[in-house]
């Protein structure tokens, strides 16, 4: 769920948590592209439309009052009903890897992710790093006990 001072999208340099393999990590965005989804109705005639944020003349705010440009080029006024952020975000970890998700995956710095200790998100860096050590010395162990086990059965 959104908060209600959150930005309708993230910008570059963002500190984020960021979704990795089922647990949330620190990262920063690296690069974004931007596609936010509006959703508005029309002062005139109470109908509704969703366009993308370019299209728009005002604040992207839920409930703010903006211009909203139609097919001929023309500006009418229109109610932000709903913003959706649809964008595509490279994020860097700390270790330097990088991973390209979309807004529902990442968590801006201070939220719910980060609202708890240092110690606890250095905890999921540390798990992060941990899991991925323990997958390593499980796939050396399964590879070298199947060579191990056909060098008995042939011998």
């Amino acid at each position: 769920m959104k908060a209600l001072d959150e930005p309708p999208y993230l910008t570059v340099g963002t500190d984020v948590s960021a979704k990795y393999r089922g647990a949330f990590c620190e990262a920063k965005i690296k690069t974004a592209k931007r596609l936010v989804k509006v959703k508005v109705t029309f002062r005139h005639d109470s109908s509704t439309v969703e366009v993308q944020d370019d299209h728009i003349k005002g604040p992207l705010k839920v409930g703010a009052l903006v211009e909203v440009k139609n097919l001929d080029g023309a500006y009418q006024e229109a109610v932000i009903n709903k913003l959706t952020d649809a964008s595509w975000y490279t994020v860097v970890f700390d270790d330097g890897d990088e991973k390209t998700l979309r807004r529902s995956s990442l968590c801006l710095k201070g939220e719910r992710h980060f609202a708890e200790s240092e110690v606890s998100n250095h905890l999921m860096i540390n798990t992060r790093f941990c899991i991925l050590f323990c997958l390593k010395a499980f796939v050396t162990f399964v590879h070298e006990e199947n060579i191990m086990g056909l060098f008995n059965y042939y011998h």
